[in-house]
């Protein structure tokens, strides 16, 4: 599964793996809106949306 998000800084499309994703926090400077993912291979994305929201997408659908 992929899932695509808004990257805030510059605006484009990115397209995570979730499997891959090690952790998802809210971004300390605007927590209601850009979420920080880190990646296992230690890059770091910052995307539009709540954490709560991107969580959701992250989260496998049963």
């Amino acid at each position: 599964m992929i899932v695509p998000f808004v990257e805030s800084v510059i605006g484009t499309a990115v397209y995570v793996n979730p499997e891959y994703v090690v952790m998802l926090r809210p971004d300390p400077e605007s927590p209601d809106a850009i979420s920080i993912l880190k990646l296992s291979d230690g890059e770091t994305l910052r995307v539009n949306g709540e954490h709560h929201d991107v969580a959701g997408k992250l989260s496998p659908s049963p």
